[in-house]
């Protein structure tokens, strides 16, 4: 009976050394297909992520490009409608040196201011109101002085004219404000009598 079950145990143990050997070499064929895979995945990743990086680089360089170049065509745009007045004050210093007419002369520069306003306004200047109510945002208070008549805040004079271009100050109008008149303190009445009542004792103990 014994030699029987070492028999019966002998004829299973290569049973199971196969099996084993069957079922090992998939498992880890498994294991390294999907390592592999893994791989695969991560150098996939990494390509697209060094295509987004150069399509980001290659997009700041286009937009840095087309800003200068808009920039530059601004300017020169601007540049070329100045030359106009350019010309005019070319012409006006000229007609100066012939002519010693100052009335011509002050016709020709108020010809000229407004050429060139009109140059600026077209690229959107205008001029900032300094009228009415002092406000900070527009409008740089260089003095502060009384005045009868005129509300605290109130604009009374400006020194240089403010602009803006659209919405945005460029530069503050420069003004003399108005400040509210400092109230004199009333003169006490009854500190003036009392110091009366102590010159009269005095005056009267002097005489006697």
């Amino acid at each position: 009976m014994a030699k029987a079950w070492r028999r019966w145990r002998l004829a299973e143990e290569p049973a199971d050394d196969k099996a084993a050997a069957v079922e090992g070499p998939p498992k880890k064929a498994v294991a390294e297909e999907l390592l592999a895979a893994k791989d695969r995945r991560i150098e996939e990743l990494t390509a697209d992520l060094q295509r987004l990086q150069a399509d980001f680089e290659n997009y700041k360089k286009r937009a840095e490009k087309e800003r200068s170049e808009r920039s530059r065509l601004a300017t020169q745009r601007l540049v070329t409608d100045l030359l106009a007045v350019l010309d005019s004050f070319d012409k006006a210093i000229s007609d100066a040196k012939n002519d010693r007419d100052d009335r011509d002369l002050r016709t020709g520069v108020e010809g000229l201011y407004k050429q060139l306003l009109q140059t600026l306004q077209r690229e959107g200047l205008r001029e900032i109101k300094a009228e009415g109510k002092f406000d900070p945002f527009m409008h740089e208070a260089l003095m502060r002085e009384e005045c009868e008549g005129a509300e605290d805040g109130e604009i009374l004079e400006v020194f240089q004219k403010g602009y803006a271009i659209g919405q945005n100050p460029i530069r503050p109008a420069r003004v003399k404000v108005a400040k509210a008149k400092t109230r004199e303190e009333p003169e006490d009445e009854g500190l003036h009598d009392y110091e009366d009542d102590n010159n009269n004792q005095k005056e009267q103990t002097q005489k006697r």
